[in-house]
């Protein structure tokens, strides 16, 4: 008995719009650079807006290169080299414009900028991260308008040098070369004394110098116009860009129902827009603010998050919303409580802020409070339609208090000795949440401790301490037991069934297998065929001569291995032996497969016949 166990047009309007708004903050200092798409997706034929996002934190405007390949719908623009100015600061602007005619997902290539750190004087590179994809919707456009356009207009390998120096440079040993010409000149015209033509050559000196410098004054101040002119045109499409945001901000308000519902709302009060905050775009997404004002300069906003195009967290605020929700906690009692106690610790009320109301009327709040010796407190909570929620209150004292009891408590302490044996040591800083129904929680590292507050009576009601160990840490020894034990009982069960089932089998008598006679049992089987042809089954009764046939040389050829035999491995096997009455053995066989044609009668005489040779056959 076996038991088995199992246990993921090319229009290329290369205006680099690397344009940076100034009075952004300079924490960081390296440069960078990500590529961005005003939509991923669009139909064959339309033309893709790829932008940039630069970050220059400097301080001061950076000649760069650029090195960038974009393969978009069968168009390709391989920038090799192009090179501009950016200014200080941060902003997103338009790159480049490629028109998609083969549909399909397309990854844009990842953009390199070249620089001088101005802090380092290093040369340094820095490359984009972020994977841009593009899909072309739609069938086929003329890919005979797709084409290939290459941008180089500098050197991108092997320069450490801004391109003005690089001139300043080759003007300099121009005009050295220039003057050793000459002098060998007037020593060649001394020695072959040729005063005429050595002169001649050396009036052609200062024409040579005023050319180069001409040159080098040329090159200097159209470089100058080039680089204001780029600036002035980053400076436009920048605004163009924000004015686009703009727009397609507008318009998907303008479709939003619930800041349909806030502006009427407002309205209502006369409240007319008077500005709009929207800050470009960073990673497809902005928040913005549109402020209001009414006739008596009463202030009111509406802000929200756009992303990919759609709108989210629209919050509304209002004087009179203020005011209205003002009068919801001053009627609440359960605010004036907790406005009482912490006034009695001596603490005075100093404003209320609240979070905007959402499109379900529903807004967040803190109120804060302070003493004069410059501690403070906060009610915090939830307001909707009126009525508060999710309220608590916490104040310095209260920390102080619930610092000193848990400081005090012997399981705290317990704990502490536990860590330190550990040489683990309790973070000095304790996160205290506010208390609500009377009961705060209060981390400490990995330490979380439940307390019950009553006044100045502080109860340590739990102490928790997570070591950082997942479930499966904790239970893997156990668990490893427990398997252990499951095999050793698994093992010890199969043994017993393994002896049980070899005591029944000792007891079962065997069956006595019947020992085969090949010539008596072909003569049997002979018989049967006369039989079945006496009762009109005659081809069951050639069936039945053949297999007697194959039957006897089954167990009487030894190459036959006692298995059942076809009649023409039978003919082989026996020419193999060299057995002499082959030819009455395919007679036999022969007439034996008559009965397979259908046109062919069975008749006594042919069965008689084909007996006679199985019988010779089987009795030789």
């Amino acid at each position: 008995m076996t038991v088995r166990y199992s246990f993921v047009s090319v229009s290329v309007c290369f205006v680099l719009l690397l344009s940076l708004l100034s009075g952004v903050g300079y924490a960081l200092d390296v440069l960078s650079v990500e590529k961005m798409v005003q939509t991923s997706k669009v139909n064959s034929g339309d033309t893709v807006k790829i932008l940039l996002n630069i970050s220059n934190p400097f301080g001061t405007a950076l000649e760069i290169k650029v090195r960038d390949n974009n393969s978009v719908g069968g168009s390709t623009v391989d920038t090799v080299c192009q090179q501009a100015g950016i200014s200080a600061g941060s902003g997103i602007a338009e790159y480049m414009d490629i028109q998609a005619f083969m549909p399909g997902n397309y990854t844009l290539g990842v953009i390199e900028v070249k620089y001088t750190n101005p802090v380092t004087g290093q040369v340094e590179v820095v490359k984009s991260k972020d994977k841009v994809v593009v899909e072309v919707l739609g069938s086929p456009g003329n890919v005979l308008q797709s084409s290939t356009q290459t941008i180089m207009n500098c050197q991108f390998e092997g320069e450490d040098e801004q391109q003005q120096q690089q001139e300043q440079e080759e003007s300099s040993e121009e005009e050295e070369s220039i003057i050793d010409k000459i002098k060998d000149l007037m020593q060649k015209a001394e020695e072959e004394k040729q005063k005429a033509e050595a002169e001649k050559k050396a009036q052609e000196q200062p024409q040579q110098q005023s050319q180069a410098q001409q040159k080098l004054a040329s090159s200097r101040q159209l470089s100058s116009q080039n680089m204001q002119s780029v600036k002035d045109g980053l400076e436009k499409q920048a605004q163009e860009m924000q004015k686009q945001l703009e727009e397609e901000l507008d318009k998907v308000l303008s479709e939003d129902k619930d800041f349909k519902e806030m502006e009427e709302s407002l309205k209502e009060y006369g409240y007319e827009l008077d500005s709009k905050d929207v800050p470009s775009l960073k990673n497809n997404e902005t928040n913005f603010t549109y402020d209001y004002k009414n006739e008596v300069g009463d202030k009111a906003s509406i802000s929200g998050n756009m992303r990919d195009g759609e709108v989210s967290d629209l919050k509304k605020m209002s004087a009179e919303d203020q005011k209205q929700l003002e009068s919801g906690l001053e009627n609440d009692s359960e605010f004036q409580e907790m406005k009482q106690e912490l006034q009695e610790q001596g603490y005075e009320m100093d404003s209320t802020e609240f979070d905007g109301l959402d499109a379900d009327n529903k807004t967040d709040f803190t109120s804060s409070f302070k003493k004069p010796d410059g501690k403070t407190a906060n009610i915090t909570g939830s307001m909707q339609n009126g009525k508060l929620s999710d309220m608590g209150h916490l104040s310095d004292d209260d920390i102080l208090n619930i610092k000193d009891a848990l400081e005090n408590s012997s399981e705290y302490q317990d704990l502490k000795e536990e860590l330190e044996a550990k040489n683990i040591s309790m973070p000095e800083d304790l996160k205290v949440e506010p208390i609500k129904n009377g009961e705060t929680e209060v981390t400490q590292g990995n330490m979380t401790a439940k307390v019950s507050v009553s006044g100045n009576e502080i109860d340590i009601l739990d102490i928790d301490f997570d070591d950082g160990k997942t479930l499966m840490d904790k239970v893997k020894y156990p668990l490893l037991v427990l398997i252990f034990l499951i095999i050793s009982a698994s093992y010890y069960l199969y043994k017993k069934r393994e002896a049980l089932v070899s005591a029944i089998v000792d007891n079962v008598p065997v069956a006595r297998v019947r020992k085969v006679n090949p010539k008596k049992d072909a003569l049997k089987m002979l018989l049967e065929a006369e039989r079945l042809f006496e009762a009109g089954d005659m081809k069951e009764a050639y069936t039945k001569v053949s297999f007697a046939v194959r039957f006897y040389f089954r167990y009487t050829i030894d190459a036959a291995g006692s298995r059942e035999l076809t009649s023409i491995e039978v003919i082989r096997l026996l020419k193999g032996e060299s057995y002499k009455g082959i030819s009455k053995v395919k007679e036999c066989f022969s007439m034996c497969d008559l009965v397979k044609f259908a046109k062919y009668k069975p008749n006594k005489t042919d069965f008689g016949k084909m007996v006679g040779l199985g019988k010779e056959i089987v009795e030789k």
